[in-house]
Formats: C-alpha cells, sequence, structure tokens
C-alpha cells in the first residue's frame, strides 16, 4: 500500500494518525494523539481524511492562539471591566451582548417620541425598525413626559453598549462605539503624560471608582448631580482595599465594608478624589473637550470637627529616634549593612525631615559641595526621582551629625549616578542595588521593611507611628533649636520657597542654612 501523510497502515487500511497539540486537546476528549481507522485502502480517500481532520485541527489551533490572545490582554482589565467579561462568559458572549445592546438602541431611536402623536415601531423587509404612526395629537405634557423617559433609557443602554465595547477594544476587538463617547477614562489618558506615573495610576484609580458608579458617562453628558452622588458615595468605601477586596467594584467595596463593619476612607482620601476629578474637568477645558465645566460650582464640604482630635499620624519621640537609630547602626544584620538604605534612610530622615521617598531616591551625584558645605539635593529629575510639589525641589547642607556617622565616605565610594545606597536581597541573599517598582518608586519595599523594624523588632506598635513620624520630630526639633521660620520651610521643602536667599547654594546663604540646621537635634528631649 502506497504511504499516506497523516497515516498509518492497520490490517489493510489506512488509519488516521496525528499528534493533537496540547491547548485543544480539550476538543478531543483530552488525547494527545488522534487514531481512527478510515475504513478505506484507497490513498486518495485516507489523504483526503488526513487533511480534513488536519484542517480542523489547524482551525481549533488558531481559535485557541486568539483566545489565548485576548485572555492575555483580558488579565490587564480592571475590575470593572474584567467583571463584564467574566459576567458575559467571555469573548464571544460578550461580542453577542454588545451587538445586541446597539441593536436595542437602533429600535429606541426609531421610536424616539419626537412628533406630535404616538407610533408603533416595526421591522421593514430588510429587517430595520421602522416607525409607524398611530395616532396624530398627543398631548403635549404627555409627549413630554414620553421624551424624558426615552431620553434615560436610551442613556442607560447607551452607557452599557459602550462599556462593552470600550472592553471588546482593550481586548483586540475592531468594534464601533455608539455616539460621543469620549468620557473620563479617555481624558485621563490625555492627561496621563504631563504628571509621574504614581499621580498617573491614582487618577486613573479615582476615575474607574466614577465610572463603575454612573457608567461610561461622555464628557458632554456629565452633570453636577452625578458628581455629588460619587463623592457621597465616597463616604461608604473601605479604608482597606486589598487582598479579597482589590477586585470588587466600588459598589461592591460599599457593600463590603457596611457588611463588615469596615472603617471607611476619612475625609482627606475623600478630598483627594473630589480634587483629582475637579482637576482633570480643567484639563478638558484647556484642551477643548467641553466647553463649559460642569462641575465648577462644586464645593467639597469639610465635616465639622472637634479640634482636639487626633491626628491619623504623630511624630517620634527623641527617645523613640534614639532606640531606631542605634539599632539601624548597631545590627550585625546583612540588612543594616553599612552601604544600605535600612540604616542611612532613619538617619537621614531624622536629621532633615526627609519623606521615604526623597530619602530612598537619593544619587550619589546628588551631594556635592556649595559654598563650602557638603550639600545634598532633593529633586525630580531622574524617571526613577518623585518629589511632593515645586517647593520640595531643593539643596539642603548635610548635618554634620551624619557627616560625623559616615555618610560622605559611604556615598563617595558609590558609583557615579548610582543610588546613594544600595539594599541586602531577601531572595538573593546579597547586596543589590535598588529597583523602582512599576510605579516609579524606589521606597515600597523599604517602607514594608521598616514598618517590620518598628512593630517587630523594637516594639513601637503605636499605628500613628510611622516613617513619616521622623519628618514630623524633625518639625519639633527646628522649633525647639528655635531656627528662623523661613529657615525651617525651606529645608523641610514645604511652600515659602524663595524664604531664603541663594537657598540653591550661592554662597554663603548655604552657610547660613548649615548654621540654622547645626543646632537641631531630633534625639533631644
Amino acid at each position: 500500500m502506497k504511504k499516506v501523510a497523516d497515516t498509518i497502515q492497520l490490517r489493510g487500511r489506512y488509519h488516521v494518525k496525528i499528534a493533537i497539540p496540547e491547548s485543544i486537546r480539550g476538543h478531543w476528549a483530552g488525547k494527545d494523539v488522534y487514531q481512527k481507522s478510515t475504513r478505506s485502502t484507497d490513498p486518495v480517500a485516507a489523504a483526503k481524511e488526513a487533511r480534513r481532520i488536519r484542517a480542523i485541527m489547524d482551525a481549533q489551533l488558531e481559535q485557541a492562539k486568539a483566545e489565548e490572545g485576548w485572555r492575555a490582554l483580558a488579565r490587564h482589565l480592571p475590575p470593572d471591566q474584567r467583571a463584564l467579561l467574566d459576567k458575559a462568559g467571555g469573548l464571544s458572549g460578550l461580542l453577542e451582548e454588545f451587538e445586541q445592546s446597539k441593536k436595542a438602541l437602533a429600535f429606541l431611536e426609531a421610536g424616539k417620541p419626537a412628533d406630535a402623536g404616538t407610533f408603533d415601531v416595526e421591522v421593514d423587509p430588510r429587517g430595520a425598525p421602522t416607525k409607524v404612526l398611530v395616532d396624530e395629537l398627543a398631548d403635549p405634557e404627555e409627549l413630554q413626559v414620553q421624551q424624558a423617559g426615552h431620553h434615560a433609557t436610551s442613556a442607560a443602554i447607551r452607557a452599557q453598549t459602550n462599556a462593552r465595547g470600550r472592553v471588546l477594544r482593550q481586548i483586540g476587538q475592531d468594534v464601533d462605539l455608539v455616539g460621543d463617547v469620549f468620557s473620563l477614562r479617555d481624558l485621563v489618558e490625555d492627561w496621563a503624560p504631563s504628571v509621574d506615573v504614581h499621580t498617573a495610576e491614582n487618577a486613573r484609580t479615582y476615575v474607574r471608582r466614577f465610572t463603575e458608579f454612573h457608567g461610561e458617562v461622555p464628557m458632554q453628558e456629565l452633570t453636577d448631580d452625578q458628581f455629588r452622588e460619587f463623592t457621597d458615595a465616597l463616604k461608604g468605601l473601605p479604608k482597606v482595599q486589598s487582598g479579597k477586596r482589590r477586585e470588587m467594584t466600588m459598589l461592591q467595596l460599599i457593600a463590603d465594608a457596611k457588611k463588615t463593619g469596615a472603617e471607611t476612607i476619612g475625609y482627606a482620601t475623600q478630598r483627594k478624589y473630589f480634587d483629582m476629578l475637579k482637576g482633570l474637568m480643567s484639563h478638558a477645558m484647556g484642551r477643548g473637550f467641553v466647553k463649559s465645566d460642569p462641575w465648577a460650582a462644586m464645593r467639597f464640604v469639610k465635616p465639622k470637627e472637634k479640634h482636639s482630635a487626633a491626628k491619623a499620624r504623630r511624630a517620634f519621640t527623641g527617645e523613640e529616634v534614639g532606640k531606631i537609630l542605634e539599632f539601624v547602626k548597631g545590627s550585625n544584620a546583612d540588612q543594616y549593612g553599612r552601604t544600605t538604605v535600612d540604616r542611612w534612610a532613619p538617619w537621614i530622615a531624622a536629621y532633615h525631615g526627609l519623606r521615604i521617598q526623597e530619602a530612598c531616591q537619593l544619587r550619589t551625584n546628588d551631594f556635592e559641595e556649595i559654598g563650602g558645605v557638603w550639600s545634598m539635593k532633593i529633586i525630580d529629575e531622574g524617571e526613577d526621582q518623585k518629589t511632593k510639589n515645586a517647593a520640595s525641589v531643593r539643596w539642603v547642607p548635610v548635618h554634620p551629625v551624619l557627616i560625623a556617622a559616615g555618610l560622605r565616605s559611604v556615598v563617595e565610594a558609590r558609583p557615579d549616578d548610582a543610588f546613594a545606597f544600595n539594599q541586602f536581597g531577601r531572595y538573593a541573599k546579597r547586596l543589590e542595588e535598588m529597583t523602582p517598582d512599576t510605579r516609579g518608586r524606589v521606597s515600597a519595599d523599604y517602607g514594608k521593611r521598616f514598618s517590620y523594624l518598628l512593630r517587630s523588632k523594637l516594639g513601637i506598635k503605636d499605628p500613628k507611628a510611622v516613617f513619616h513620624s521622623f519628618r514630623h520630630r524633625f518639625q519639633d526639633a527646628c522649633d525647639n533649636a528655635n531656627i528662623s521660620d523661613a529657615h525651617r520651610r525651606y529645608l523641610t521643602g514645604r511652600a515659602n520657597r524663595d524664604a531664603v536667599e541663594g537657598g540653591y547654594g550661592d554662597g554663603a546663604g548655604m552657610q547660613y542654612l548649615f548654621d540654622s540646621l547645626k543646632v537641631v537635634d531630633p534625639l533631644a528631649a
């Protein structure tokens, strides 16, 4: 018998035999090989059957490849969009829902009560909806009610349709959305390149919450009522949104917080949502996406508080600062080695009041002699360097206690333009360079290690005592040393940027700052 590709010969008959790729074995009862008799001795018939089976497998492979493509993209969807995809049962289900929604909108548009009469909507021979007038002389008030109801229904269905369409686009499907679809989600992407990664991600989260609450509302249809309802609902969001809550939508989070009695976000966080969304609307105006700001008159009302209400964070005491600095300096653990951020960040924060990111992101090129004073620069020039605001960018003299503790020799021994400090790798079990996370921060991992140091190693359990407590302590130490308010504000990178002439290091200016700084003692009682 003649040999035929993808077949074998058994008992005088051709049998198709083809290895089944792993990705499509679900279509073939989990088998790794397809083998079946053709019941024929004809090589032409056998080749035809083998080609048929091979064509089926090739089509299944193409489908599996396409499935893997959209599933890979779906893994990056935010929770609200992933929920739509899951609810529809995947790509095919979502496509079907999208088309059904578009069809429903077409019928609604055909049935729009724009005439002074009542009518029915029928399907013409081509399958398109068409309006058939039934009764003229409709009551004007009744017509107005019908028009309002129709508009609300149409807007809701259009928002649902476009929400599904946006998900389909995100997973690689070329679909057309309906009508004016430029929404806050589009706006935030237009604005994101103008800010740092961390700020852009926060904005995306705030916009996502608004969209979860109101749907994909076109910019031209945003109202102050929607904004008010959203900001009122924010009060019910749980403070902790990690773990199982990470995949929840806004309404699910509010329901979960209410059910479990979880602590909800405070005024400061609610204010961040409000200010960010208001700021985005200013961007929309500047870019011409809207002609007028629908939220211009909105104000965020601060709840009345007792003046004696406890603050969310407190300053370290002098004793606590001493305890922390002695531990990181005296520990023999590799984590607190002479060149590590774990050793130096607390010292720099204690004697300079730096924020955690400012301390961690220092680079060797950020230190130099200015006016005879060894100084350091807190700046956001590098891609992995962040500052809170313009006033935070500053040159400051290095405190003499840090120089005496060996900071200068450590920095000058490090490579040029490297981070000033390294860290002991938890998994590598050796010293390694710090690297930014997905949000561009180099402080995230260290922040967790510092928290563990406080709570587990040093027994400082008070939740109000955090790394930022160094900054509060430094402020108190400046007050205790009675240095001028202008110098204090400049050293800490607060507003009043021009408080110190020559603050960027013109000779005597830096020396004056050094004279103020050297008397600041965070360890004093």
